[in-house]
């Protein structure tokens, strides 16, 4: 027993000695650092090899932030809104009333912007990835219907709402690829077309007067692949350790709508100054990563003006709602939301025909989509009290 605490208190010193060693020589600058305990006893140097060794048994070293299921498929924690626990859960009363004034609010826009001269208001839900590949989440975290955003679509319009999740899990069924990336909380380009075209279909009943493309641009016409997928980012994972080839691991599709022939101009734009515009870059029909951003289309099938609210799931969708209509102004929906002052000076500036909404299902329930328009001393002389 002497010798088991001996050895024990000799680890103990030695760690105590080498860890802050460690912190100390690996610092780019440790002049510039400010050595208190916390940082002295920094232990994150040693996740990256321990992740490393424990990913392959199924471990993460933060399940908080990152599950690994099955086929070593990577999924977000709960500390991420709530993903897990709100997936888990009924329908409760919080959870049904927060769906009724997310619902209200979004009548309201729409009634405001109709006012400012917007012929439609629409938002798309894009799914969580556990949404549509639960099979592959651990048992004990996978999502249970009614979820949080079951009480969400009830408690707003459908004709305001697009959901996009029976689109999906449609398509799943019939796709031999898979529509989400494996390490990746983003749904790879097929997901994106899939989505886009249950969102022309969606449209299709209520806007006539729109183009929107054919079928050969939602058709696979090759594969390519993606590196540096943010949950491995996040877990600090090393990506040969899950695969020595990374198209195995995330195979991304390659699409139709790479052969229509839309040439984009892609602008800074200035809310304050919408006519001083400064050119990001020219050419082609790429994804647009930067935000906010005017992107301008020659051979657009539509010569509208839309403002497109969006997140990270819009940026594979960007080269469809480009080829669709020509002047497409995208702003991060929590930009956009942050006021509705903000809302109404988008729009009061840009002047769209049209405006949509993508965000990621687990975002969709944010105070910020409660946010109601400006009161009505701001509202156009169209608009009137009652629509408030």
């Amino acid at each position: 027993m002497r010798k088991f605490t001996q050895r024990f208190l000799q680890i103990v010193i030695f760690s105590l000695l080498v860890v802050p060693a460690i912190n100390f020589f690996s610092s780019s600058n440790p002049s510039k650092v400010k050595w208190k305990q916390k940082t002295l006893y920094n232990m994150d140097f040693a996740l990256p090899p321990l992740t490393d060794l424990l990913y392959p048994f199924g471990i993460s070293t933060s399940p908080g932030r990152v599950l690994i299921g099955h086929d070593g498929w990577l999924f977000l924690g709960n500390e991420f809104e709530h993903i897990i626990a709100d997936g888990r859960r009924s329908s409760t009363p919080k959870a049904i009333a927060d769906g009724e004034r997310i619902g209200s609010a979004a009548e309201a826009w729409h009634t405001w912007l109709r006012g400012n001269g917007v012929k439609l208001y629409q938002l798309m839900i894009a799914p969580n990835k556990e949404s549509i590949y639960p099979e592959l989440m651990p048992f004990w975290a996978r999502p249970l219907p009614p979820t949080a955003t079951d009480a969400l679509m009830a408690g707003t319009d459908s004709t305001r709402y697009l959901d996009l999740r029976a689109a999906l899990k449609q398509a799943k069924a019939t796709q031999p690829e898979a529509l989400y990336f494996k390490t990746d909380t983003h749904w790879n380009n097929l997901g994106a077309g899939i989505a886009f075209r249950a969102f022309a279909q969606e449209l299709a009943g209520t806007t006539p007067e729109l183009r929107w493309p054919e079928d050969s641009a939602y058709e696979v016409i090759g594969m390519g692949s993606i590196a540096g997928t943010d949950l491995i980012r996040i877990l600090w994972l090393k990506q040969a350790v899950i695969s020595p080839k990374q198209d195995v691991v995330n195979p991304s599709p390659i699409l139709g709508i790479e052969k229509i022939p839309v040439e984009t101009t892609q602008y800074e734009f200035d809310s304050k100054g919408v006519n001083a515009r400064k050119t990001i870059r020219t050419g082609g029909n790429p994804e647009v990563t930067t935000l906010p951003v005017l992107v301008v289309s020659n051979g657009a099938l539509n010569a509208n003006k839309v403002l497109w609210l969006r997140d990270s799931f819009g940026q594979a969708m960007s080269p469809f709602m480009a080829a669709t209509f020509r002047e497409v102004l995208q702003v991060h929906v929590n930009d956009a939301f942050k006021s509705a002052e903000r809302f109404a000076e988008l729009v009061q500036a840009w002047r769209p025909e049209y405006v949509f909404v993508t965000v990621a299902e687990r975002s969709a329930r944010l105070d910020l989509f409660t946010t109601f328009p400006p009161s009505t001393e701001r509202c156009t002389p169209s608009c009137t009290k009652a629509a408030w």
